[in-house]
């Protein structure tokens, strides 16, 4: 059956995420996970890879390498697949911090280019009555809907289709927005978080519930999206934290993520996610006027627009996309970490039996932090990496909830 799988060549995604890769101070950067906290004691070893073994069977996705290189690179059937090498139990400490542990565990545990990039960490021991399934991928194997559709897989009944080539097109106007959108996201920024000395640690992981009722009223009250709330809340809480660096700016533009795939039509494999600059505005003292003027730069036209010009660029040849790669890796790598990425992800059902879930995101080269969002089922929570140069991230991430108190109280009031 695996000798009968296509070959498939990167997308422009793909390649991008291996330059940020090649870039990073630790390759790890590039990975994210979702993971869930479940009741009862870890599942055995042999079960879990009976599970991996019957499930690659219906989501090919799990059985694709990283082959070639260059413009050459190709994601090709393992022949020595083996779902033993897919799955690590690890025995936390009593009382341990479990987001950060798993943050940490993927740091110090690579995923080997010859195999397919990605794992299942069971983490156990720190809470009686329970364990933590992580799933983590390479950022450059699945991008967040490809994670989300994996994890369903291994953990149902999902089928996934088979991963397929996208033909190929040039499109000379796409690559000068992109790199316009580039040169925006790289452009100074203002010092939106307090510093400290470099030391030998590496990034944190933290996570804040919100209130999901709230949530779900501002949107419907504002008619706005869920990502448009964020982006709002994000700024208040930015405002809030230092109120000094934006008396003379405006704001701070961040890069929200576009995926140029719907879930239906999603494979699981490779990065199909483009950029989408957005300008937090944090100089603005009202809550509403901050969510209209976010709702106004991401409207739906403008975000169909993003998303056209995104999926011409994924049609383009490797040898374009990787020039155009080599233009632009200098303008997002350079310097020390001080831009923000934001996002938001909605969960269904990938974990029916989870007591909570959280998010380990990627934090690429020049990004100091990448807040996200996570909502679905009536639970809402606040996920955020945050590059060791930055003190004290767990406040912005407080204010962040009380962004969201403030908001939904002027949203009360008849403002929209």
């Amino acid at each position: 059956m695996t000798s009968l799988l296509p070959a498939v060549p990167l997308t422009l995604g793909d390649h991008y995420v291996l330059s940020l890769a090649r870039a990073a101070t630790a390759d790890s950067r590039m990975h994210m996970a979702v993971a869930a906290h479940l009741p009862g004691g870890p599942p055995a070893p042999p079960d879990l890879h009976e599970q991996i073994a019957a499930t690659a069977g219906r989501a090919p996705v799990l059985r694709y390498r990283l082959t070639g290189a260059g413009r050459h690179a190709a994601w090709a059937p393992d022949p020595g697949f083996d779902p033993a090498r897919h799955v690590t139990h690890h025995r936390l400490r009593p009382g341990q911090d479990v987001a950060q542990a798993a943050l940490d565990l993927i740091a110090e545990r690579p995923l080997p280019r010859h195999r397919p990039l990605w794992d299942l960490l069971v983490l156990h021991g720190h809470t009686p009555g329970e364990h933590v399934l992580v799933h983590r991928v390479h950022h450059a194997f699945q991008d967040a809907l490809g994670l989300l559709s994996g994890i369903r897989a291994l953990t149902g009944d999902e089928r996934l289709p088979h991963p397929a080539p996208e033909p190929p097109a040039r499109d000379a106007p796409a690559i000068r927005g992109t790199l316009a959108d580039l040169a925006r996201l790289a452009a100074p920024l203002p010092r939106w978080h307090p510093s400290k000395p470099p030391g030998g640690q590496g990034p944190r992981l933290l996570t804040v519930p919100l209130e999901a009722g709230a949530l779900r009223e501002v949107v419907q009250r504002t008619g706005t999206t869920v990502t448009q709330v964020m982006l709002a809340l994000l700024a208040g809480a930015l405002r809030s934290w230092r109120p000094q660096v934006w008396r003379s700016r405006p704001g701070i533009t961040v890069n929200l993520p576009v995926s140029v795939r719907g879930p239906r039509n999603h494979a699981a494999l490779g990065n199909h996610v483009g950029v989408f600059p957005v300008t937090l505005p944090c100089g603005e003292p009202a809550p509403h006027a901050r969510l209209r003027a976010i709702a106004d730069q991401t409207t739906l036209a403008l975000i169909s627009r993003q998303r056209r010009r995104i999926r011409a660029l994924y049609r383009l040849p490797a040898a374009v996309s990787r020039t155009a790669f080599g233009t632009a890796m200098p303008l997002v790598a350079r310097g020390a970490p001080r831009r923000l990425d934001v996002g938001t992800i909605r969960i269904t059902g990938e974990f029916p039996a989870a007591r909570e879930l959280f998010l380990c995101p990627p934090l690429a080269p020049g990004v100091s932090a990448m807040i996200t969002l996570l909502y679905g089922r009536g639970a809402a929570s606040v996920c955020g990496v945050f590059d060791a140069s930055v003190d004290g991230p767990g406040e912005v991430l407080a204010l962040v909830t009380h962004a969201l108190t403030e908001l939904h109280a002027d949203v009360g009031k008849g403002h929209r």
